[in-house]
């Protein structure tokens, strides 16, 4: 009986020894391809969903429909927004078939343009500016190309908010100029994706409220939104969208954080807008994410470089 009982207590230690190492072994932030990465890890949040009956939640009166305790699994979303100076470099190698959703319209680019012979410059290369003009496939295409991927909306809001039930990435405080990039006007005014410490996510992530809406990877779904309930464990995502009414009969994707021209109640957690997945505006951006099995595979590969260390 003793022995059995050793045995089962250095079983348990090496479980657990195991555990405490896969934790260790990834790190809080990294830097791959040129783009910071901060850790998002496994266990159970509130999700803001944007579906069902408005109430008010605060004494600033920020509309919302409710929350869901859902699970998900570890993951790594964008220190900061994706940047211009990447779409640059995406653009300049010719790899995008989707530059007609970008140079169509008004998309001169804040950041990004074209000359009429068709080469590709920075407008402001002093400036570190979040790529703009991006339509959700554009978007796709360039996360695909810098070798990582875009966050669902669920990986989204949970980067964004943590583990509680805060109205802004940075709490329940109003939002003032220190925190994010808000009612500034129509015209670009982008401003750069390290701008304002104060409006940091608790994972560390910047400019999750306001400067540029971000496309997610997700369809917008209404009766998706009405299925969810407390105790899901990474659900998967709406196979297709809610059409839009009108003339266009359109299946659309979904873009968060709101933009530079907003008001403070439009670049909350709940917030989130819909667009075709082929058109594009001045203010839409998008964040990357990235897999912890693709991390791990950067790691061993040593294409990736550790800027925090995690915590077991």
């Amino acid at each position: 009986m003793r022995s059995f009982m050793i045995g089962s207590l250095m079983a348990l230690a090496l479980l657990l020894g195991s555990t405490a190492s896969r934790a260790e072994a990834l790190p809080q932030e990294v830097v791959i391809n040129g783009v910071e990465f901060v850790h998002v890890p496994e266990g159970w949040y509130w999700y803001a969903v944007d579906g069902g009956t408005w109430k008010d939640v605060s004494e600033n009166r920020v509309p919302y429909y409710r929350d869901v305790r859902i699970w998900l699994d570890g993951f790594y979303i964008g220190k900061y927004e994706a940047r211009a100076r990447d779409l640059f470099r995406f653009f300049k190698s010719g790899a995008s078939k989707k530059t007609d959703q970008y140079v169509s319209g008004e998309a001169r680019g804040c950041a990004v343009r074209r000359r009429p012979d068709g080469e590709w410059y920075l407008a402001n290369p002093e400036r570190d500016l979040p790529a703009t003009h991006l339509s959700w496939e554009l978007a796709v295409e360039f996360a695909e190309w810098m070798g990582f991927r875009l966050p669902t909306e669920m990986e989204w809001v949970k980067a964004a908010r943590g583990t509680d039930k805060r109205i802004w990435p940075w709490g329940d405080e109003h939002p003032d100029d220190t925190h994010a990039g808000f009612s500034l006007g129509p015209a670009c005014q982008a401003l750069p994706v390290d701008y304002f410490r104060n409006g940091v996510s608790p994972y560390g992530a910047y400019n999750m409220a306001g400067n540029v809406l971000e496309y997610v990877a997700d369809w917008y779904n209404e009766d998706y939104d009405v299925s969810l309930k407390d105790g899901m464990r990474n659900p998967p995502l709406a196979t297709e969208g809610t059409l839009r009414g009108g003339e266009l009969s359109t299946q659309m994707r979904t873009l968060k954080g709101g933009r530079w021209g907003s008001n403070a109640p439009s670049i909350h957690v709940y917030a989130r807008r819909r667009m075709a997945p082929n058109e594009n505006f001045i203010c839409f951006g998008t964040r990357f994410a990235i897999d912890e099995a693709t991390v791990r595979a950067h790691l061993s590969k040593g294409t990736a470089t550790v800027v925090r260390q995690g915590k077991s």
